[in-house]
């Protein structure tokens, strides 16, 4: 509190004249419970008050009338008055101690007397401490008229610009509830065009509000028009009224304006929603999007390595079985393909297809040789406890049942080793499945189809497991 009492403020007259204003002293206020209403043995301590005095100046706030609704006429003339006390405490400042000029930079805090255009701008540090004081809404109704990254004339300029807006659209230009998300509509611009907010306000002043708020990108040439020329376009106190400014239309014309509004900020929401959830979220996606292209380009190499499609030509049907059946073990689903037309045998395709890119992300993940197991290797040995993928038929016998020129029945008999995964399961002592062995009986139809025997259908009986 000794820096705020330090701190001088300063009340600028019409006339370049500069005052400073030096607070005098502090004193504590502490309100009795009589007047709070307050129980002070119930409550503990009550809410006190620090008054800083100095010299009086009489006067209104500025945020109170820009932002009042029947005033047009004297918020210009208060913004008027505001943008030339700015430049005389720049010039001021710019000649006696150049780099020292300390204001807060938008309208909050300053008092303005209407009569002789004196605006007293109170010390800074004091007047952030009161808004602190008043609460979050206070500091955040202040911010909707300072932009957090610029200084100097370009931050009078934006304020300047911010304030015309308020004083022609009725709104804020930038009206969010949240402090991170309203300095990020600062600096992205995210506002309705003037023109869209106030129908038939002036283009001339249109271009200028939009001028003086929009962020400037590096590669623009365009540049924030100064507070000299705001002030030259609006012109001196008195001057051009705020009802010159707005050009009278049509109910039609009007309700056209009001749907291009509204369309506009469907749109804009729309786009600036898209827009951070991509920043905010841009690590995860762009992880997300390089494992897609990994797995992507894994697959198809995969696949490319089998471009040499199967086909069945020269087999009998008692060979295409044989084939099929043979493919299971080593997980050639394009020859399974080869060997069955329509859906015949979709979900024993759809299973090794699985297995199969399950397998090789596993072993691109545990960087492992290999991480599948033939089933016979297994039972071979005894049926170890192990981690790779046990997948096989086992024990197949074909019989033919019918055979003509067109058509062929067979019935084929297996055992089925499929992971736990795959199956009703055991456990082992440490809680991985175990793989399963499924008996089946298929009786399978057979058709000629363009020079080659294929499975039409298969009908399976499967009603074990050991």
């Amino acid at each position: 509190m000794a820096m705020a009492i330090t701190q001088p403020g300063f009340i600028v007259y019409p006339d370049n004249r500069i005052d400073t204003w030096q607070g005098g002293g502090v004193a504590e206020q502490r309100p009795s419970a009589a007047r709070t209403g307050q129980d002070s043995t119930a409550s503990g301590f009550l809410p006190e008050t620090m008054i800083v005095w100095g010299p009086l100046f009489p006067g209104e706030e500025l945020t109170g009338i820009i932002t009042a609704s029947g005033r047009k006429d004297e918020a210009l003339d208060a913004l008027r008055f505001w943008l030339k006390a700015r430049m005389i405490l720049k010039q001021g400042f710019s000649e006696k101690n150049p780099g020292q000029e300390s204001v807060f930079p938008g309208p909050a805090g300053a008092l303005i007397s209407v009569g002789s255009g004196a605006i007293f701008f109170p010390p800074p540090r004091l007047l952030k401490r009161s808004l602190d004081a008043e609460g979050a809404e206070a500091l955040l109704e202040a911010e909707r008229y300072v932009h957090p990254d610029l200084e100097g004339t370009e931050s009078v300029s934006f304020s300047a610009g911010a304030m015309l807006y308020r004083i022609f659209c009725d709104v804020p230009p930038f009206p969010g509830d949240d402090e991170n998300e309203l300095r990020q509509d600062i600096r992205e611009g995210n506002f309705i065009p003037p023109e869209l907010a106030a129908p038939g306000l002036d283009p001339e002043m249109s271009e200028l509000i939009s001028s003086a708020m929009n962020p400037l990108r590096n590669n623009e040439t365009k540049k924030r028009p100064s507070p000299e020329a705001i002030s030259g376009c609006i012109g001196p106190s008195g001057s051009k009224s705020f009802s010159s400014w707005i050009k009278p239309l049509e109910e039609k014309e009007i309700s056209r304006i009001r749907a291009d509004h509204e369309q506009f900020a469907k749109k804009k929401a729309l786009s600036v929603k898209r827009r951070r959830f991509v920043n905010r979220n841009a690590a995860i996606i762009t992880g997300s999007l390089v494992a897609v292209i990994f797995l992507l380009l894994l697959v198809r190499g995969i696949i490319r390595g089998q471009a040499e499609k199967p086909t069945t030509m020269g087999m009998n049907p008692f060979e295409v079985a044989e084939t099929y059946y043979g493919s299971f073990g080593i997980m050639d689903h394009a020859t399974m393909e080869a060997c069955v037309t329509g859906r015949a045998g979709k979900g024993d395709i759809e299973m090794v297809v699985n297995l199969f890119v399950i397998g090789k992300v596993r072993q691109a993940y545990e960087i492992s040789q290999d991480t599948f197991m033939p089933v016979q290797e297994w039972l071979d040995a005894g049926r170890p406890d192990t981690d790779k993928t046990v997948f096989g038929i086992t024990g197949l016998s074909i019989t033919i049942l019918s055979e003509d020129r067109e058509n062929a029945s067979l019935e084929a008999e297996y055992v089925l080793w499929v992971p736990g995964a795959f199956a009703e399961q055991d456990e082992r002592e440490d809680g991985a499945a175990r793989p399963r062995g499924l008996a089946s009986k298929d009786k399978l139809s057979f058709a000629f189809q363009k020079g080659a025997w294929r499975i039409t259908g298969i009908e399976r009986d499967s009603d074990s497991l050991y």
